[in-house]
């Protein structure tokens, strides 16, 4: 059956289902919807799980077996495989629906996978499990859906903000979850409980690494490519995800894109970035990065970023730290020069 995410936390406290499949590509989401079914399977006896990360190829014999090699005085166990990639070819397809037809009350199966396309939901497996288990799909939440989502997360950290605070945040962390909660744990230890304001939140977001994302951004912007690459040297040694900086850029591609097709239409500059609600402190640095290049350029940039961001995934194959500097060559560059 289909379970929507409201819904997960009721449908588990109904039923537990024997097979699970997760799909999207929102990690916190991802994350907590996969807690929420463990700690539901947990109270049912389910104290052991072994689990299988494509990253590190999967033997799905190997899975098999430890479904089917339970003794007399095992646990219940959770077989919980992370898919990185949807092309399992033929053998793989298969082999899932096999392991779910292994299932017994001993053995619950738990996958999570990338965001599934209409045509990928339509497979054998996807529709085996939906028959026999629960399916999922986690969807990344947009404009007033963002503001409402860090408003409820505030309110149960005991943390208290204006709509004002709280735009600002949702501005600061848009489309990354996983930073905006991040950012309200770190309020917590700063704040314990109470209100929060810009200060507070400029704080919170931003890392206090030697260099943080937004620097490197905003280095790029200015077109100072030695800066942009010791920063991003620095913050890749740090352990931050490219997925992070990708995410990073292709926000603040989307923003620039916008403010130069106004310009294009009739706006002027200041008009534009009025428009588009840059901040007082990052107008000079938008101002001099959109006088260097044309909205198709801003639109070609983010298909890199796109591209980027399914090879840090796993889902294309490629460099992302090679794919990330050609980038940043090219937003700090002299295009309308050229």
């Amino acid at each position: 059956m289909k379970i929507s995410l409201d819904n997960l936390s009721k449908s588990l406290l109904e039923e537990l289902l024997p097979c699970y499949l997760v799909s999207g590509d929102e990690p916190l989401l991802i994350q907590e919807s996969l807690d929420s079914i463990r700690s539901a399977a947990e109270k049912e006896g389910f104290t052991s799980r072994d689990l299988y990360d494509q990253n590190q190829s999967l033997d799905w014999n190997e899975i098999i077996n430890s479904c089917r090699n339970l003794s007399l005085f095992s646990e219940k166990k959770i077989i919980e495989i992370r898919l990185n990639s949807l092309r399992l070819g033929r053998v793989g397809s298969k082999l899932i629906i096999e392991l779910i037809e292994e299932i017994n009350d001993e053995v619950m199966v738990i996958i999570s996978a990338p965001k599934l396309d209409k045509a990928a939901t339509s497979v054998k497996w996807v529709q085996f499990i939906q028959k026999e288990g629960g399916f999922i799909q986690v969807w990344p939440l947009k404009g007033r859906e963002i503001i409402n989502w860090l408003r409820n997360r505030m309110r149960l950290a005991d943390l208290h903000a204006d709509q004002q605070v709280i735009e600002m945040m949702s501005e600061r962390v848009e489309g990354n979850l996983l930073a905006a909660s991040q950012a309200i744990e770190k309020l917590q230890l700063y704040l314990g409980r109470g209100e929060v304001n810009e200060t507070d939140i400029q704080r919170a977001v931003s890392d206090h690494s030697r260099y943080d994302v937004y620097q490197l951004v905003d280095s790029i912007l200015k077109g100072n490519i030695r800066l942009g690459l010791k920063i991003l040297y620095a913050i890749r040694s740090e352990g931050t995800d490219a997925v992070v900086v990708i995410w990073a850029f292709i926000r603040e591609l989307r923003t620039l894109s916008r403010i130069a097709e106004s310009i294009e239409v009739g706006s002027t500059l200041n008009q534009a970035i009025q428009t588009h609600r840059v901040w007082t402190s990052r107008k000079n640095i938008v101002a001099s990065c959109v006088k260097r290049h044309k909205a198709k350029n801003f639109y070609d940039m983010i298909k890199s970023c796109a591209n980027a961001d399914s090879v840090a995934k796993g889902q294309s194959y490629g460099d992302k730290w090679q794919l990330l500097r050609n980038i940043m060559l090219e937003l700090s560059s002299d295009n309308l020069a050229a």
